[in-house]
């Protein structure tokens, strides 16, 4: 009750904030301002955070083009800068990530997601050796949860392909995505400074039991199991109520082994390939510390089809172990590895289940045909895997 009621007030309190701003449309002008939304960014609030480094440099003109909307709304800004500007080689086209709308600052604001993604581009991207874009600015505001991130135009900067769903990972880059989890995972793993110097990054235990009292995630897993049981395998939907037990069970590995940073949603739609033909990472919001197995169960049911999963699942295990050890100079035993793989796959499953099925005040944020995707590739292989009876 006590976080439903707070979940109310928050969204009164938002819903009051959003309408004064349609009214009034304030401008950001100034370095601390933190833009409503994409309309109420000005040349003079993107010269300020921008050109710091380049005196001279002035934004003369910004253009605001819609791109997408979910969680967040993603639009993109054609900037033109006077001839310092375009000297320095400052960015002409990037993309926002902002809050404007009540059902977004829900989401991304009042849970705290869009603040921790603006943060790391801030201050751990740069530290991370992994092909992802570059943050140029990140500010947000806690009374009024609006939010704003600019990012990289991955199309502008490096001829980038976003991939969905029904992209196709060949063997070739299903061991180029595990490359740069074990290179991401690596960098901090073990770092006891992970959790002192940047608190912002929640541990993952606490990141999902606190998600799930918000989104009244196991109410709405049992829904999902109804909605989606035309694309479930029988095994899976014969334990349905071992489900949840099965997911708190897989936490306990986060805390008693070496924590890292972990992405926490690695599904296929967060990954791309540039024109070099190299994976890349993009939509930071559910970062945490926790255990590897998570990411890696994750981006391996979820991406691959369940014929290749089934035939390459051991020797991508294998090449991840590799990497890791080679990275980390610890080399986790391969039996009990593949066991925390089996157990993490119903963290991936819930990520799906909360999508297809929801409270109303929330968006969709997939569609239908992209989560029932996701829902049958992953539920296949934990029947294939015998996961909730690991």
């Amino acid at each position: 009750m006590a976080a439903s009621g707070a979940t109310a007030l928050a969204a009164l309190k938002i819903g009051g904030r959003v309408a004064f701003e349609r009214l009034v449309r304030p401008k950001a002008r100034r370095l601390e301002d933190v833009p409503c939304s994409p309309d109420a960014i000005t040349p003079e609030w993107l010269t300020a955070v921008l050109c710091q480094k380049v005196p001279e440099a002035v934004v003369t003109g910004v253009v605001v083009k819609p791109a997408s909307a979910g969680t967040h709304e993603r639009h993109q800004l054609l900037v033109n800068y006077n001839e310092a500007g375009h000297r320095a080689g400052l960015p002409k086209s990037m993309f926002t990530k902002s809050l404007p709308s009540v059902v977004t600052r829900m989401i991304g604001g009042f849970n705290g997601t869009a603040r921790v993604e603006g943060r790391f581009y801030m201050q751990l991207r740069p530290q991370l050796e992994i092909e992802a874009p570059i943050g140029y600015h990140a500010a947000s505001d806690r009374q009024t949860f609006a939010s704003i991130l600019l990012l990289e135009d991955m199309v502008a900067t490096k001829s980038a392909t976003f991939c969905n769903y029904q992209t196709y990972v060949s063997r070739e880059t299903a061991e180029d995505m595990v490359d740069v989890l074990a290179s991401l995972h690596a960098r901090f793993h073990g770092d006891a400074e992970l959790a002192t110097l940047y608190r912002f990054v929640a541990s993952y235990p606490r990141w999902f039991t606190i998600g799930a009292e918000k989104m009244s995630l196991e109410y709405y897993t049992r829904k999902a199991f109804d909605a989606a049981s035309h694309v479930l395998p029988e095994s899976i939907l014969a334990q349905r109520d071992a489900v949840w037990p099965a997911a708190v069970q897989a936490l306990a590995v986060h805390d008693s082994e070496p924590q890292g940073l972990i992405h926490s949603d690695v599904h296929i739609g967060n990954w791309y390939r540039t024109g070099a033909g190299k994976m890349g990472l993009c939509d930071w919001q559910c970062l945490a510390r926790g255990h590897w197995s998570r990411d890696f169960a994750y981006a391996v049911t979820a991406a691959l089809t369940p014929d290749d999963r089934r035939k390459w699942e051991k020797d991508l295990l294998l090449r991840y172990l590799d990497r890791f050890a080679a990275l980390t100079g610890t080399r986790p035993d391969f039996d009990r590895s593949f066991l925390h793989y089996r157990q993490q796959m119903v963290h991936a499953l819930l990520m799906w289940t909360i999508t297809l099925c929801h409270s109303p005040l929330l968006p969709n944020m997939q569609s239908e045909e992209t989560t029932l995707a996701m829902i049958e590739r992953i539920s296949i292989a934990m029947a294939d895997l015998g996961s909730l009876r690991s």
